[in-house]
């Protein structure tokens, strides 16, 4: 083999090592969080022993549930009142404050569509499921939504309790990943 195609063989090869190296997104905008839903609770119009001031992660308000009082809606709306465009992914995030791992409830997203009675879309994020307990902590759960969802399908996020003991949720938030 000659000098001239050991030289073209390496170039070829620098060139294939070049090209490897390239990020997928190279050239392409960056993934953007857009947020479509944020409450700290402060303007929430809850049933009364739902909304609290005994714990808050800000403000004044979080949103608690035990064994007395199960179920809290957190948010109500029409997907089309959420966006212009048929959202395809979610990030729903909050803040939990859990005694201990026997304290447990559940943050629910239900997407139903008009005239069905079963979700097209059910999912759960858990506020007590790991530590830390007796101090606030940081939760999220990423929704891919189903193709079957419309503008007029209604978008539901409630805190259920699974025990007895108390378990608040503050500073919940849903954003649309673009």
């Amino acid at each position: 083999m000659n000098n001239s195609c050991k030289i073209g063989l390496l170039a070829a090869l620098g060139g294939l090592l070049g090209v490897a190296g390239c990020h997928p997104r190279d050239g392409r905008a960056d993934v953007a969080q857009h947020l479509l839903v944020y409450t700290g609770f402060e303007r929430h119009k809850a049933p009364a022993p739902a909304m609290t001031t005994e714990k808050a992660h800000t403000g004044r308000f979080a949103m608690r549930v035990d064994g007395q009082h199960r179920r809290a809606r957190l948010y109500h709306v029409r997907l089309g009142q959420l966006s212009d465009h048929r959202p395809r992914r979610f990030t729903l995030s909050a803040w939990a404050w859990a005694p201990d791992f026997g304290a447990d409830a559940a943050v629910v997203l239900s997407i139903r569509n008009p005239g069905t009675a079963a979700p097209a879309l059910q999912q759960s994020m858990f506020a007590a499921d790991a530590g830390p307990y007796q101090a606030w902590k940081h939760i999220s759960l990423d929704v891919d939504l189903p193709n079957n969802t419309s503008p007029d399908s209604e978008l539901t996020i409630e805190l259920a309790a699974n025990s007895e003991g108390p378990v608040y949720i503050d500073d919940l938030r849903l954003t649309e990943l673009w």
